[in-house]
């Protein structure tokens, strides 16, 4: 998947990231975690974590700014794993590896209000689809969070229920078929 979108100064490229991508992906991550109106609004995913989402059939899809990049979401299907939200559902068997997560959607500063969280969700939400036709796809939300939380709502993904996670933080479970 390679697509091309409308930046503030030109052209910005949404492709698929690799392993070479790593860095940046966890700088970018840092960069919006220390600059988040509430801290407990983002958990942070580790570079192990990262790691896996690049692996097939999971993808990590970053928005460019030529050799910047802007922004970058993340979608994977977790199987039976701690982390598959579809736990929290009270998923299981074939259900469980049915879902995706959709995991951690980061924008830069200098590139908010432009909808790239949206093309992003949207984007990752049809990656999943492609994979696993009719898998449920699932994400987390802080509830204090409203700018994401409409972003999320916007696409199309429910509230299916509220849970205490990543050590302690309120979260809304979000799901989409």
């Amino acid at each position: 998947m390679k697509k091309e979108l409308k930046g503030k100064n030109g052209i910005l490229t949404l492709r698929p990231c690799h392993e070479a991508d790593l860095d940046a992906l966890m700088l970018l991550q840092e960069k919006v975690f220390r600059g988040m109106e509430q801290s407990d609004w983002f958990a942070t995913t580790s570079r192990e974590e990262n790691i896996r989402f690049l692996e097939e059939p999971n993808v990590i899809l970053g928005v460019y700014d030529e050799d910047t990049l802007a922004a970058y979401g993340s979608v994977g299907f977790l199987g039976d794993s701690a982390d598959n939200l579809g736990r929290d559902l009270g998923l299981a068997g074939e259900e469980l590896y049915r879902c995706a997560v959709l995991d951690t959607i980061v924008v830069d500063p200098g590139y908010r209000g432009l909808g790239l969280q949206r093309e992003l969700i949207r984007c990752c939400a049809s990656h999943a689809l492609e994979k696993k036709p009719g898998c449920r796809i699932l994400a987390t939300v802080s509830p204090d969070n409203i700018y994401s939380l409409r972003n999320v709502q916007a696409e199309g993904f429910e509230i299916l229920a509220r849970k205490t996670k990543y050590g302690g933080k309120d979260r809304y479970i979000l799901g989409k078929r």
